[in-house]
Formats: structure tokens, sequence, C-alpha cells
């Protein structure tokens, strides 16, 4: 699959800007309710409390960037500012985390809206940019059961940040977590329909028989939601073989990738001589190193006749492999008078594949 293209002539940059401004919390966004006895799970009122925690990835930018906001965001909590009703409090510094040690007691549920301004470094135009989550309460009597899924880590993989996230499933009983005598069965929305994850078809996935499962980056393109169903095979339970499911989503917000090219002997061959055309590969502001493509990326170059389409007749089909150099990170091939078609400046590109 081609990842990036480009030509030696005229590079494509991408100018533009895309914000994404999240909310994360600590803990899974459902409260389930026992009205008898009353009891709340998870108890926000005991450490860890709940915590939701804001992020802001840019393109063009590596890392989350929640540190460059002009100011603290201004947050409400089922439209009031007053955060002390619901006995939270806000972080004045980055990154401005929310904490909530408040049940939802008289509330069904916790619209947290987060209202920030980005400024642009360059233009110092400002970005007004707005976020929100829902934690919400479910009521459930000591003998039914419910699924409840989350990310402890978080649901979004971007630049390379982590290599992995978690996605947790647990089957409560009322509001207490039942473990005993219960199978898990992990799910991916593929093509429109759940495909079972199996020995056969884990896309690097582990754990796919417990409870919390070990996502690759690899195994999510743009957007993944995976479904768990928890079995009671309690044979002595009043919901035995009794199914229940929930689903989580994982999203990539990772910069595409791109190809600079550079001539350190320059543009231009004489008679009888070469230069050497060398390929770095960008996401972000950041250029990848040897080790991240060294198996799995490929460069090929391409030759275009004078009417603009591929030449077959160079290189294999049109096409010559770039060479890696391990210590530098960057692709290189030599180009001779003989690479060149006669008369006429030639236009090459090149294309990033894996």
């Amino acid at each position: 699959m081609i990842q990036a293209q480009t030509s030696f002539s005229v590079k494509r940059i991408v100018n533009g800007k895309t914000l994404n401004f999240v909310l994360s919390a600590n803990v899974p966004a459902t409260q389930i309710f026992t009205p008898d006895p009353s009891t709340y799970a998870p108890d926000f009122t005991a450490s860890p409390y709940l915590v939701i925690t804001p992020a802001l990835y840019i393109s063009g930018q590596s890392s989350d960037q929640i540190a460059k906001l002009k100011a603290a965001p201004t947050i409400t909590i089922n439209g009031s500012a007053t955060l002390s009703t619901f006995s939270a409090t806000a972080s004045a510094s980055a990154p401005y985390a929310l904490t909530i040690k408040k049940n939802l007691v008289s509330d069904s549920q916790y619209n947290i809206v987060f209202n920030a301004i980005y400024v642009e470094p360059v233009t110092l135009v400002e970005i007004p940019i707005t976020a929100t989550i829902n934690i919400v309460k479910v009521s459930n009597t000591g003998t039914s059961i419910r699924a409840v899924a989350y990310a402890p880590q978080g649901q979004i993989f971007k630049n390379g940040q982590v290599s992995v996230l978690e996605a947790h499933c647990d089957m409560y009983r009322g509001s207490t977590i039942d473990t005993t005598d219960v199978t898990y069965t992990w799910e991916i929305l593929s093509g429109g329909s759940w495909t079972t994850i199996t020995s056969s078809n884990t896309l690097g996935i582990t754990g796919y028989n417990t409870n919390e499962i070990t996502i690759p980056s690899s195994a999510v393109l743009n957007t993944a939601i995976f479904r768990c169903t928890c079995k009671d095979t309690d044979s002595g339970s009043s919901t035995y073989n009794k199914t229940v499911s929930d689903t989580i989503s994982l999203v990539d917000m990772s910069d595409p990738y791109d190809i600079d090219v550079f001539f350190p002997t320059g543009d231009s061959v004489v008679s009888g001589g070469s230069t050497t055309a060398q390929f770095m590969i960008r996401q972000g502001a950041s250029y990848m190193t040897a080790s991240g493509f060294t198996s799995t990326m490929t460069v090929k170059i391409y030759r275009n006749t004078a009417a603009g389409v591929l030449d077959t007749t160079w290189g294999t089909s049109g096409y010559k492999t770039a060479t890696l150099d391990s210590t530098s990170g960057k692709y290189s091939l030599p180009i001779s008078e003989s690479d060149l078609l006669s008369g006429q400046i030639t236009s090459f590109g090149c294309q990033l594949e894996g």
C-alpha cells in the first residue's frame, strides 16, 4: 500500500492544520447505581476519584499540545460553571485536569464541557475549541448483569507516542464486578459486520480471551470499534448462560507521512557524471528513524516520460528501490546520465510503500 508520494521537482506540503480537542476519563464513563443497598461503582467519592483530562492534538505536531492553550479552559458541568456544586476542582496548569469527588446522586449524568482558545503560533489567530464528555448513571438491581468497557490508557494513537493501548471490559452484577465463572469474547467491526478475534486473525491483539486486550497501533486504521461480550458460566447463578456486551472505539490521529527530497551534490548531472537523490520520511514535524522502516517500508523511485506518464522501460517495470542507510535513516538512489531522458529535464517521483 502506498503511504506517501511526491516528485523531485515539486514538493507537496500540507499547510492546513487539524485540531482535535478531546477529553478522557480515568474510569469507566458509566457509573452503576444499585438501590439496595445504595452503592455506586465506580465510587467517585473515593480515590482515585473521577478525573477528566483534556488533550490537544494538532496535525504536524507529534505530541499533546495542551500546554500551548492561551489560558486554562473554562469548564461547565451540566451547564454550570460552579464546580464546587459537584465537589469538583480544576487544575490551573497543564494538563488542566478536572477532578470530581461526587457521585451521580441527584443527577442522571454529568455533561462536562471544556472551552479553550488555541493561538496559532505563526499568524497569532485565536481559535476557539470545545470538547465534551458525558458520564452517565445506570441503575442496576443485584440480580442483573451489565458489561462496561473502557480504555484505561486512553483511546488515541498519535505519531508513535504509544505503540499499544488496552481495552478493558468488566461484567457487573449490581454494582460489583463479577469475575467468577465469566468468559470474554472480543470482536472487531470490519466491513459492517463483527469479526471474532481468534488465534488466526489477531491483528497483533493479545488477551482476546480475557477481560483486557492489548491493541497495537497497527490494528487501528483511522478508527477501530471493538465489542466485548461477557458470558455468565456459573451454573448456580440466576443469569447462567446469559451474555452482555459493550463497545469501545480507538482512534488513530497520526499525521500522514511525507517524503522530503534532498540533493547533497546538486540536482544537475554533467556529461558522464551522476548525482545522488536522498529521501527522508517525515510524520508531522519529525523525521522517522531507520529502525522504524528497515523491514516495514520501501521507497521506490519511478521515472516519467515526456508526456508525464510512468516510463516502464526504466528500472524494473518503471521502478527502482532506494537504499536505506541504517545510520542516518536516509534513503538514497544514485542517478547517472544514462537515467536521464535525452535533451530535456527528466521528471522523477518517489513513493513510500508498506
